[in-house]
């Protein structure tokens, strides 16, 4: 991929996570093939279960792209955010699982190394399947309705080739109901 469309990747990233209220990441991918640094965006909703944990949602998109060759991946997740000084604020971990969906455009490989083909058409890897992981990071004092956050995250899809993902971000959460 050319400087110019990483850079085009990157503004619409960027303007969708301004329009959409979302929350931007940096991700490093890692897989037995193909090792990318990228960009993506997510929606992070909290929900207040006791005054200092959150039940947690997300949907986000990772786009990953080296040497011609592209991923992406779309996790959907629930986790349980507990703070570890337990005021709601201040640093948290944040267990999570879910499904991931996703693409690539890299060739599969058989036994001996031989790339798979179906009808002569190439098989690409799939990054789709169950993903669970663990975040770690600091939430600020809530401003209204949004809480900001700096955070790091790791997470495992348990696909055919095992992608790895480690993500740092920057983000606020949406939470709603209120804590007494």
């Amino acid at each position: 991929m050319t400087l110019y469309r990483k850079l085009l990747v990157a503004a619409l990233c960027i303007s969708f996570s301004t329009v959409s209220n979302a929350q931007l990441e940096v991700a490093h991918l890692s897989m037995r093939t193909f090792k990318a640094t990228g960009f993506g965006g997510f929606f992070n909703v909290s929900v207040p279960v006791s005054d200092a944990n959150y039940a947690t949602a997300e949907a986000g998109i990772g786009i990953f792209t080296h040497d011609e060759h592209n991923v992406v991946v779309l996790p959907l997740v629930g986790g349980y955010r507990f703070t570890l000084d337990r005021s709601g604020t201040g640093f948290y971990l944040e267990p999570h699982a879910g499904f991931a969906f996703g693409g690539s455009d890299i060739q599969r490989y058989g036994p001996n190394d031989l790339a798979v083909y179906n009808n002569g058409k190439p098989v690409y890897q799939k990054v789709s399947g169950p993903v669970a992981g663990l975040g770690f990071g600091y939430l600020f004092e809530p401003s209204g309705p949004v809480q900001f956050n700096l955070g790091i995250r790791y997470q495992h899809i348990f696909a055919e080739s095992g992608e790895n993902m480690f993500s740092i971000r920057i983000s606020h959460a949406f939470t709603f109901g209120r804590r007494e």
